[in-house]
């Protein structure tokens, strides 16, 4: 958890995310990994091509303002965590 399916339409969406440049302004940090495995919390992403094996579907939206979660993305695992709790429901 969570392993996401990215769908580019956004009412087919359990969430939409919006990705910044600025780790202030973010709600979550998030460690994306290839290995399921691995995305044991909410702030480690791992990404599936089959939606039925994915606990949310995401879309990535190029506004803030139309977002649920504002993320910074991280390259380093132990970075990653929420910044602003209170969406933790979202995930």
């Amino acid at each position: 958890m969570p392993k996401l399916f990215v769908t580019d339409i956004a009412s087919a969406a359990d969430l939409k995310a919006f990705v910044t440049d600025i780790r202030s302004e973010a709600d979550l940090i998030v460690y994306e990994t290839a290995d399921e495995w691995a995305a044991t919390e909410s702030p480690i992403w791992c990404y599936t091509n089959i939606q039925g094996e994915a606990d949310k579907t995401v879309c990535f939206v190029n506004s803030a303002f139309d977002a649920d979660l504002i993320i910074f993305k991280t390259d380093v695992q132990s970075d990653a965590g929420w910044s602003n709790s209170a969406k933790s429901h979202l995930l």
